[in-house]
């Protein structure tokens, strides 16, 4: 059942954020539906102030959730670091991963860095305030909520929606890749992204 409302949550996300697409005067005559979802940011990570523009140039999937996560963190990002141990060097050379905590009150930025680091080395970590957290999250169209746990030593989950988002070398979101999908499908998404990048 968590695995269903996983996906759920998932499918409203970005539903939602393609709905908000279709119906923006100013994107009518966008051909990419994915164009409202993300956006630059800045969060912290353990060495300091971290920007998605840092990067550009380079192709960033970017993945939201927690460290104590018990499953779905742990696969997607598995499935992040099979795809890129998949691909070449020079491909992961143009590629940088990020992991962002919707968990800031016990992720911080060392934290989310480590586990990041556990799945793939290059990985970078981000954390930062509860509010800096939910202003990127709904640019990405990230649900998230906080569910405790009566008698639990965790105290609290937290039931997210999960989707790696494959932003493009121009900052721009290229293509989103859901929990149900593979790492083959993946590394298409990647390769294509670092495809256009030299058209």
């Amino acid at each position: 059942m968590k695995k269903i409302a996983l996906a759920l949550l998932a499918l409203a996300s970005i539903a939602l954020g393609l709905w908000f697409g279709l119906q923006a005067p100013t994107r009518q005559s966008t051909p990419n539906p994915l164009a409202v979802v993300g956006g630059d940011f800045t969060l912290a990570s353990e060495s300091g102030p971290v920007r998605l523009q840092d990067f550009r140039g380079k192709v960033v999937p970017i993945y939201f959730g927690y460290t104590r996560c018990p499953d779905v963190c742990i696969t997607s990002l598995g499935k992040i670091a099979m795809a890129l141990k998949s691909m070449t060097e020079e491909e992961r050379e143009r590629i940088q991963p990020i992991f962002i905590s919707i968990d800031p009150e016990r992720d911080t930025p060392a934290i989310a860095q480590q586990y990041a680091e556990f799945f793939y080395p290059g990985a970078i970590g981000l954390s930062g305030t509860p509010e800096q957290i939910e202003e990127v999250a709904a640019r990405y169209f990230v649900i998230y909520q906080k569910v405790q746990q009566e008698g639990s030593a965790m105290a609290y989950t937290m039931d997210h929606s999960s989707v790696i988002y494959v932003i493009g070398p121009d900052g721009k979101t290229h293509a989103l890749v859901h929990h149900v999908d593979d790492a083959e499908t993946l590394v298409k998404q990647l390769r294509s992204a670092l495809n256009d990048s030299r058209d």
